[in-house]
């Protein structure tokens, strides 16, 4: 893993969206900016709350096999 971008306190990152994905993406960022919650945040919420402490990592198998 290469270590992330950090200019002073905050990491910064940069990410795609396949095309099947960006409605779904562009509705997830007008929810998160009516909310006023960042996508990094959301993110690490949604990681907490979805597979850390799983072993197998049944979520992210499941969207692999989605491609």
């Amino acid at each position: 893993m290469s270590t992330p971008y950090k200019p002073k306190s905050n990491m910064i990152s940069s990410y795609s969206i396949r095309g099947k994905d960006e409605d779904d993406y562009l509705q997830l960022k007008q929810m998160l900016f009516d909310a006023n919650v960042g996508v990094g945040e959301y993110l690490c919420y949604a990681y907490r709350e979805l597979d850390k402490g799983c072993e197998n990592h049944f979520s992210v198998r499941t969207i692999r096999r989605q491609k």
